[in-house]
C-alpha cells in the first residue's frame, strides 16, 4: 500500500473533440453526443471543451462499440451537421462578451432584482448576514451585489473604481473576480477598515491584480486616476442630508416602531467633516455629484460604464412626499456627458416588513427597493 502511494498518479491526457472523434473514428457530432449523456467525461478549458483520456478510456469504447453493436468502424459523417455545429459554437464566441455567454449574460441582465424569487438563480441571493467590517458601516450593499454589476459591464484584468468606496464592498467584489480596483474614502476609519478587509482577503486568495485604497475626498479623484483607465465604477454615494433627517427620525416618531427593531435597519451618519456629501442640503448634493460624475466621465474609457445604487427618500417634515433621487441623479448623469443606459430596480421587500406609513392623516406606499443607475460612456 506504501508503495502504491508513492507512485505519482499519471497526468490525465487531454483531447480536442476532433481528435476524440478521430481516435474513435467517430463524427464530431458523436463525440459531443457522448459528452451529453456523460459517457465519455470531459472539462471546459479556457472556454473550449476538452476529453479526459484516462486509465478508463477502454470503459467508453465498450460503451460506444455496444451502441454501435459492433466494432468501431468509421461512421458515415454528415459534414452538415458537423459544420452547423461548429459555426453554432463559434457564433456564440462571437456574441458572448466580458467572458461569458449570451445565455450567462442573459441571466445576470434582468432589471428587476427579486430577493425573493425562486426562479431567478442570479440575483435572488444578494442579501446575506453582515460581517464584523461591514456591521462598522451604516449603509453597505451586498458583495454579491458588486461582483453582479462586474460581472456584467468588465472583463478579467479591468479596472474598477469606486469613488465612495466605504468599507470596502466593490474593491472586495473586484479582487475575487481578478480585476484591478481602486476607491477613494473621506472617512479615515472607513479606508482603514476597507484596507484591512482587503489584506485579510488577499492574505487567502492572493492574486497578481493591483489595488490602491486613497484616504481623500472623491472629488480629488483625477489628482489619484489617469484619464481613460477605469472600466467600470460601481458605488453608492451618501444620501445627502437624508441620512441626519433619518436618525432624528428614528430617534423621535420611530424610536420605538417596527422599523427600528423588526426590520433591523441601522442608520449612522458617516462623518461630520464638512465636505462629506452626506451632510450637504440636497440641492449642493446634486450639485456636486455633477462635479463627481464629470470627473468619473473623465477616467472611464470610451464605452465604460458607472453603476450606481441608490434609493429614493420622502421629506415629509418640509411637506415633499417624495424625492426621486435616482431620476436626479439620471439627470445629472447625462449634463455631465455620461449616456442613460439602465435602469435595475432591486427589490427588498423580502428583507424588510411592510409597515402603515402616514397612518391617519395620508397613506404612503412602503419603499422597499433600491435602484441601480446605470451610464455609459459612448465610444
Amino acid at each position: 500500500m506504501a508503495y502504491k502511494q508513492a507512485i505519482a498518479e499519471p497526468e490525465e491526457e487531454l483531447l480536442t473533440i476532433k481528435e476524440a472523434a478521430e481516435l474513435l473514428k467517430v463524427s464530431e457530432v458523436s463525440v459531443k453526443r457522448y459528452i451529453s449523456k456523460e459517457i465519455i467525461p470531459s472539462v471546459k478549458i479556457g472556454g473550449a471543451r476538452r476529453i479526459i483520456k484516462n486509465d478508463v478510456w477502454d470503459s467508453f469504447v465498450e460503451k460506444i462499440q455496444d451502441e454501435h453493436k459492433t466494432n468501431i468502424v468509421a461512421e458515415p459523417e454528415t459534414p452538415y451537421l458537423v459544420k452547423r455545429e461548429i459555426d453554432k459554437e463559434e457564433k456564440k464566441t462571437k456574441l458572448g462578451f466580458n467572458g461569458l455567454t449570451p445565455s450567462e449574460w442573459a441571466l445576470l441582465s434582468k432589471n428587476v432584482v427579486n430577493e425573493n424569487e425562486i426562479l431567478n438563480p442570479v440575483w435572488n441571493d444578494l442579501s446575506s448576514p453582515r460581517n464584523k467590517y461591514q456591521l462598522e458601516h451604516g449603509a453597505v450593499y451586498p458583495v454579491k451585489l458588486a461582483e453582479r454589476l462586474i460581472k456584467m459591464y468588465s472583463v478579467e484584468g479591468d479596472t474598477v473604481f469606486d469613488p465612495f468606496l466605504g468599507i470596502g464592498s466593490t474593491i472586495i467584489a473586484a479582487q475575487g473576480l481578478n480585476r484591478h480596483g481602486v476607491g477613494t474614502e473621506l472617512n479615515p476609519k472607513f479606508a482603514n477598515i476597507a484596507q484591512q478587509w482587503l489584506d485579510d482577503v488577499q492574505g487567502l486568495f492572493a492574486n497578481d491584480k493591483h489595488y490602491k485604497i486613497i484616504n481623500d475626498d472623491c472629488r480629488n479623484m483625477l489628482t489619484h486616476i489617469r484619464k481613460e483607465k477605469i472600466q467600470l465604477t460601481v458605488t453608492s454615494p451618501p444620501y445627502a442630508d437624508f441620512i441626519q433627517k433619518s436618525l432624528k427620525d428614528r430617534a423621535t416618531v420611530h424610536k420605538t416602531s417596527i422599523i427600528k427593531h423588526e426590520n433591523n435597519s441601522t442608520v449612522k451618519q458617516y462623518s461630520e467633516h464638512e465636505n462629506d456629501f452626506g451632510n450637504l442640503p440636497y440641492k449642493d448634493f446634486l450639485k456636486g455629484i455633477k462635479k463627481i460624475l464629470k470627473d468619473n466621465f473623465e477616467i472611464t474609457k470610451a464605452g465604460g460604464y458607472s453603476c450606481w445604487v441608490v434609493k429614493d427618500y420622502r421629506d415629509t417634515k418640509n411637506k415633499i412626499p417624495y424625492i426621486p433621487f435616482h431620476s436626479d441623479l439620471a439627470v445629472v448623469g447625462q449634463e455631465a456627458g455620461w449616456l442613460y443606459q439602465d435602469l435595475i430596480v432591486w427589490d427588498q421587500t423580502g428583507q424588510r416588513r411592510l409597515v402603515l406609513l402616514g397612518y391617519p392623516s395620508v397613506f404612503y406606499v412602503n419603499q422597499n427597493c433600491s435602484f441601480i443607475v446605470v451610464f455609459r460612456k459612448p465610444k
